[in-house]
């Protein structure tokens, strides 16, 4: 299966946002999913991106034009996009769920677009928040407010799973998988 992962690329993440994270990309190697992401060598993205290389993992890496620099020195094959945007339709297009792993405005905004995209109908398949030391639970309470508010429909979050754990991905992604 092809997996759109989203993700930080800070290097001040703390280490605590990255845990789980090096079990999760060599399961979904030895799942033999492959990954789209963006370019980066540090932050959870670099984080993830590295130890699924080092296990024999193929990804796609996707840069928009104005983050190329930091895909220099990657090794996979690179495709470039004029903004987050359109990098985002691209790979939601190929894709059939999206990761998201801890990061910051980039990653927050790629993960509203996606619900957003759910809620139009463009994209319906899994949204899976891996949630390490609790990072999404303020986006949940969040998400209860907006539905709460009547301005979000609880409908948008159909396919959206909260995970603690590397395994607890995968077996939402065997679940998918197998549908």
């Amino acid at each position: 299966m092809n997996i759109f992962i989203c993700g930080g690329v800070s290097p001040n993440m703390k280490k605590n946002l990255l845990q789980g994270i090096d079990e999760l990309a060599c399961a979904l190697v030895h799942e033999k999913h492959s990954i789209m992401c963006v370019g980066a060598k540090t932050g959870a993205i670099g984080k993830m991106y590295s130890a699924y290389k080092n296990n024999n993992g193929w990804a796609l890496v996707m840069v928009p034009d104005c983050y190329a620099t930091d895909a220099i020195g990657i090794d996979n094959q690179i495709i470039t996009f004029p903004n987050l945007y359109s990098m985002q339709q691209f790979a939601l297009k190929n894709s059939k769920a999206t990761i998201f792993l801890p990061g910051g405005n980039g990653t927050i905004a790629e993960l509203f677009m996606t619900i957003d995209n759910v809620k139009s109908g463009f994209h319906n398949d899994p949204i899976i928040l891996y949630n390490p030391s609790g990072f999404y639970s303020s986006f949940v309470e969040l998400e209860k407010a907006l539905i709460k508010a009547g301005v979000a429909e609880h409908s948008q979050n159909k396919n959206v799973y909260i995970c603690k754990t590397p395994e607890e991905v995968i077996k939402v992604l065997n679940k998918i998988s197998k549908k």
